[in-house]
């Protein structure tokens, strides 16, 4: 699977975020029920208002290594001065280098498995063997019009893990 590396500056998101964890694959659960919840309540309508772009983020943050833990915030990139509604959450992203990796087109049934291969090929096949090590900061995924099932038969997005080059013990 191709990638490209990129340095995205700074960035504010505004969103709604549920806690979950890794253990016995909860958090493939939990965060596609979220998205449903999220979409079917029009959360994304409240956000909007505040945002840069219609475009939204998936973001992976605040992991807990002992428990497997992590927050998931859907949210948008806040424009400057936006206020968090409430029952949201803001959070600010410093300037950081990730490898940025596309999933394979897929159809709108087939999207959510698409993006979890992909996550799992990340994490158990690319990550150990990349010159590359995680950056130890929030990963996210970039949903923008590419994935709009009203305007394309096949959807995709994109990937960000933060990475650091490896240092090779001498």
């Amino acid at each position: 699977m191709e990638f490209r590396i990129v340095t995205k500056p700074g960035f504010d998101v505004i969103g709604y975020a549920i806690r979950t964890r890794i253990a016995d694959g909860q958090n493939h659960r939990d965060i596609p029920a979220f998205w449903q919840g999220y979409k079917k309540e029009k959360l994304d309508e409240t956000l909007y208002e505040q945002a840069i772009s219609t475009a939204e983020y998936g973001i992976c943050d605040n992991f807990d290594m002992e428990t497997g833990e992590f927050s998931y915030i859907i949210g948008v990139e806040a424009r400057e001065g936006a206020e968090a509604p409430e029952g949201t959450v803001r959070c600010h992203y410093p300037e950081q280098t990730y490898a940025v990796f596309t999933i394979p087109k897929s159809t709108p049934q087939q999207f959510s498995d698409s993006i979890q291969r992909t996550w799992g090929f990340i994490m158990e096949e690319w990550l150990p063997h990349a010159p590359y090590v995680h950056g130890g900061t929030a990963e996210f995924e970039y949903y923008d019009e590419r994935c709009w099932p009203d305007r394309n038969e096949l959807l995709e997005m994109d990937i960000y893990i933060p990475i650091q080059p490896k240092i090779e013990e001498a």
